[in-house]
């Protein structure tokens, strides 16, 4: 016989959002705006300082980045050669008569301009030329990391609980981050962003996934969107710290050298007490009980920490791999896999649907915020804006998703963020502050689908598959972060290019969620059979708009999931 607590029970006395669980919490919150940080430093880390060449006889020590033979040196607009020079050159001797203005000459040095950033990785690792197409693999490798993170940091906190699975991922942040800072090359480098990407996934989910076991099943929708306000706003401070850290070595290791402080965790976050009880540790758990009671002002009565269960479950305990995918019921008596979503006609092309969606809404979250730096104007102001309008999406997403419904919601939420991005690439570069203003509207549209994306999903995927689809999304959602970097970087081709790719994919996206049923109101689908049946009834164009959600309990959850965002 084997012992097991009732922590929902449990939850009913020490309440569902109470003081412990809300300390909980502000941790988990403080967390997610450390792990914003390092996502988005590519656009100042790797910003493309304009460059010339070095003219071999004209330039010496004490040159800059504009000087007047320049003017004859140079072809214009060009940063990757010279004129050769007739004869040799020397700098008391370097003239316009000295050089072939018709033949040129590539560059093998380069002459930054250092007035707004004193160095980054373009001109610590010569990045410029044909070199350039290596700047975008950076934010790649971070994706890369995540999805590496994603699967490795999540089982071993399933196996080895929360608190080591934030100490693991905080010493990838902490000495990814700093070794980053210390690269010889940029492959180095390189490794060492894929790193950091990994501990900042691992990093998210774990202290997540802590925090909603403290939390009753009530508040976690909304714990779920608004754990992203800190994350937009640990983004927005990486735009702030890097107007006063101008060199890349010290903004990179501002960025993630933080992280360090959650060292701290292993003594002031509890361990989860779902996880204990799932390992068997009872003693543990109800020493943490009776602290949170204690906080509390309450008593949580005895019988209910000495309760015997022949049949002791996990107690809701959440598999940190697939965190929010795991806060809904799938029974577990047979092997589920995404395959057997693809057999059958109406979930195969649904699947495919939802499989582009979270492709596309990460492609263009990720693309929107390297992009932001190509906006013109100022790059900073344009950063933090970009970072902060997620905010009002997470609120608007959270106010309007039972009123509007799902499908109605996310397509023009799509629609709209697609749209902006589509009109704004074709707006003239003189009026700056209209491109940026309609990117801002583009990144809100895109936010609030990253929000709305993940509920829909779960809620059309059967209780039985939820975890397999929610996996397969979670994968393309990877794909799409993975591109999303080389994609803004098209804008060195045509500067209007990634956002006219964004609102073209976006807008594609828009419209093919139109063809998903409605979910709201409705008896969700258990099996594969009665999803392939579900919403046959409904007209294509039918939009559940301003009704009222019936209440839907999934393993003591109020909604089948709960918003995954970043990660």
């Amino acid at each position: 016989m084997s012992s097991s607590l009732k922590f929902d029970l449990i939850l009913d006395h020490l309440g569902h959002f109470n003081k412990y669980s809300a300390y909980v919490f502000m941790l988990t919150c403080f967390t997610s705006f450390l792990c914003g940080m390092p996502v988005v430093q590519d656009t100042f880390i790797n910003y493309d300082n304009p460059h010339r060449c070095v003219v071999p006889g004209c330039d010496g020590n004490n040159t800059t980045y504009v000087e007047d033979f320049v003017n004859w040196t140079i072809p214009e607009g060009d940063q990757c050669n010279y004129y050769k020079p007739i004869s040799n050159v020397t700098s008391q001797q370097c003239s316009q008569d000295d050089f072939d203005e018709v033949e040129t000459v590539n560059c093998t040095e380069w002459v930054y301009d250092t007035s707004t950033f004193t160095s980054t990785t373009v001109t610590e690792f010569d990045l410029t030329c044909d070199n350039a197409k290596l700047v975008p693999l950076a934010g790649s490798m971070y994706m890369v990391g995540m999805l590496v993170g994603a699967i490795t940091i999540g089982d071993f906190a399933d196996r080895f609980g929360r608190k080591l699975g934030i100490m693991v991922s905080v010493m990838l942040i902490g000495v990814g981050g700093i070794l980053s800072a210390l690269s010889p090359n940029y492959i180095m480098f390189l490794i060492m962003r894929l790193l950091t990407g990994a501990g900042g996934v691992g990093l998210f989910q774990v202290t997540f996934v802590l925090a909603v076991e403290f939390i009753g099943s009530k508040w976690r929708t909304f714990v779920g969107i608004m754990i992203e306000v800190p994350f937009a706003l640990g983004e927005a401070m990486t735009g702030v710290l890097a107007i006063f850290i101008r060199e890349w070595v010290w903004l990179q290791v501002a960025v993630t050298a933080p992280a360090i402080l959650l060292l701290s965790y292993m003594w002031i976050m509890p361990e989860s007490v779902r996880w204990l009880v799932s390992q068997g540790r009872k003693e543990e758990a109800i020493k943490i009980i009776n602290r949170a009671a204690k906080v509390n002002g309450v008593e949580v009565p005895k019988h209910l920490l000495e309760e015997k269960d022949e049949t002791a479950a996990a107690d809701g305990s959440i598999s940190v791999g697939n965190s929010k995918s795991d806060l809904v019921k799938e029974d577990a008596k047979s092997k589920r896999t995404v395959l057997d979503l693809l057999k059958t006609p109406n979930m195969r092309k649904r699947s495919f649907n939802l499989f582009f969606s979270w492709a596309v809404c990460t492609l263009v979250y990720y693309g929107l915020s390297s992009n932001s730096g190509n906006l013109g104007g100022n790059i900073f102001l344009n950063f933090i804006l970009t970072m902060l309008i997620e905010i009002p999406s997470y609120v608007f997403s959270y106010l309007v998703l039972d009123r509007m419904g799902r499908k109605g919601t996310l397509s023009f939420v799509l629609l709209l963020g697609g749209v902006a991005c589509f009109i704004s690439g074709f707006i003239p570069e003189d009026i700056g502050w209209l491109i940026v203003t309609l990117s801002l509207v583009g990144k809100f549209g895109i936010a609030a689908a990253f929000a709305i994306v993940y509920v829909y999903s779960a809620e059309i995927f059967p209780t039985d598959y939820r975890s397999a689809g929610i996996g397969a999304c979670s994968m393309c959602a990877r794909v799409g972060g993975i591109l999303a970097p080389l994609i803004a970087s098209l804008s060195s081709v045509y500067k209007p290019l990634p956002l006219l790719v964004f609102g073209v994919l976006s807008i594609i996206s828009g419209c093919l969620i139109v063809l998903l049923p409605e979910t709201v109101g409705s008896e969700l689908p258990q099996t594969l059979q009665e999803s392939e049946d579900f919403g046959k009834d409904q007209p294509i164009f039918y939009f559940s708009c301003f009704g009222k959600k019936k209440s839907e309990e999934v393993s003591g959850v109020e909604n089948p999931a709960v918003e995954e965002g970043r990660f």
